[in-house]
């Protein structure tokens, strides 16, 4: 009996093997509901043929639970928060998730632009116009094929990865999806410790504090307190000065501050 549960469990193994590098694709399901503002293409076999062809390309493989997000609406996304559930390759439940926020630097730079489509993977987001540069490995600055840090995800090739959408943010302030991380709060939190950032360094400049001491002075303040259970304003505030700090461009990176967009009003799609 022993001898026979040894063989199963050393079959299924290779099955495992086999298949990963085989490159088999895990099915992927799409757990939100349907919505007719976007849609939600797998990476997976099944939906092979929606696929833009550049994608399609075999010299390279694409991270197990990616997926085209299609905007069928004629606003652009801005911010986009995915969570992925899947068995890894030990058979153990796993969670991942990423999210892309075009709110973080200036200019603003949509995730996926009006009546467009963009590729989401584990690692990050590319606009469909980079697709092709993708394919041939000419993608120029982090790539999504890969984690800009740790390892890249093991998945159970065999087992089905569930992937949902908890919040797609659009550039009119309207928020789809079951919203449960609340991300927009995060993108408001951030917003006011920009603001308040800027405004603080330029009142120290024009009081005549030289630079390197009003960052030290304002990077030591911001340690020495806590953030609330609300807002990250204080890590925020230490990680701004110690941005500035490291820059060897303090101006221009002053100034890439100043010009960041300030976020709409956000609702819910169905709030007024």
């Amino acid at each position: 009996m022993i001898g026979r549960i040894k063989a199963t469990l050393f079959s299924l193994t290779m099955v495992l093997i086999t298949a990963a590098e085989a490159g088999v694709v895990p099915p992927i399901q799409v757990d939100n509901k349907p919505d007719v503002r976007i849609e939600v293409i797998p990476i997976d076999d099944a939906h092979r043929t929606a696929i833009p062809a550049p994608l399609r390309n075999p010299s390279f493989a694409l991270p197990p639970g990616s997926f085209i997000l299609v905007n069928r609406t004629a606003t652009p996304i801005t911010a986009v928060d995915v969570r992925w559930n899947y068995t890894d390759s030990k058979g153990e439940l796993k969670r991942s998730g990423i999210t892309c926020d075009a709110y973080m630097f200036a200019p603003l730079d949509p995730i996926v632009e009006a009546d467009n489509l963009s590729l989401i993977t584990p690692y990050g987001c590319t606009k469909q116009h980079l697709f092709a540069r993708l394919a041939t490995g000419e993608f120029i600055g982090g790539s999504p094929l890969v984690p800009q840090v740790g390892e890249p995800i093991s998945v159970d090739p065999l087992a089905t990865m569930h992937v949902y959408l908890d919040s797609v943010i659009f550039q009119d302030g309207q928020i789809l999806g079951p919203d449960k991380f609340q991300y927009y709060a995060q993108i408001q939190d951030r917003d006011l410790a920009v603001q308040k950032f800027v405004a603080e360094v330029t009142a120290g400049r024009s009081a005549g504090e030289d630079m390197p001491t009003l960052l030290a002075r304002i990077r030591q303040d911001a340690q020495s307190k806590s953030d609330t259970p609300t807002s990250k304003a204080s890590s925020r505030r230490a990680y701004y000065a110690g941005l500035l700090q490291r820059s060897p461009n303090l101006d221009g990176s002053l100034g890439q501050l100043k010009a960041q967009i300030r976020p709409p009003v956000f609702r819910h799609v169905g709030e007024q």
